[in-house]
């Protein structure tokens, strides 16, 4: 028997109210995933950001490459592309880049030799596993595993027994 004296309304009411305090709790859910996401995705490019690409020589003349990581945490994969149109026609492979570290290799003798109408595009994994290519400018993309793993061109690195050289980052927030 119903003591309230109004038929159920009361019920309906809460029920109501009920209904709406999920829906704003799942619209509030939604919106705080989206704004983490967005977040965390700002923060891979932030962290990406923090590598670089150099030649040393003019750009004329190149007489190296060097791969600075300003990262906390190590690069993989990494591969500096020379591309002439969308054609990688020689590349040298640095494989991993430590943090806090400026990786190179000079091209001796073999100077002449290397492409200066290319394009120089640099290419990585980061440690969440995500690929990244940098083109002058900066201009920096995320890429799939596919465009990373494109065959093509000269090992450099190989084909002239080139040397790595590794030394300290000079901007590294360690």
């Amino acid at each position: 028997m119903n003591t309230s004296g109004r038929g159920g309304s009361s019920s309906a009411v809460h029920e109501w109210i009920n209904t709406v305090g999920v829906v704003f709790a799942v619209g509030l859910s939604l919106f705080s995933l989206h704004r983490d996401q967005t977040q965390r995705a700002d923060d891979e490019v932030r962290e990406a950001m923090k590598v670089s690409l150099y030649w040393t020589g003019t750009g004329e003349a190149p007489t190296g490459v060097l791969v600075e990581n300003q990262q906390s945490i190590r690069i993989m994969d990494v591969t500096v592309r020379l591309k002439v149109g969308d054609a990688t026609v020689q590349h040298v492979r640095f494989g991993e880049v430590h943090s806090c570290t400026q990786d190179s290799f000079s091209f001796g003798a073999h100077q002449p030799h290397v492409r200066t109408d290319a394009l120089f595009v640099l290419q990585f994994r980061d440690a969440t596993g995500h690929w990244w290519q940098m083109k002058p400018g900066p201009v920096l993309d995320r890429i799939d595993s596919d465009e990373a793993h494109q065959p093509g061109g000269i090992d450099l690195v190989s084909a002239w027994n080139l040397k790595r050289g590794t030394g300290p980052s000079s901007g590294c927030d360690q």
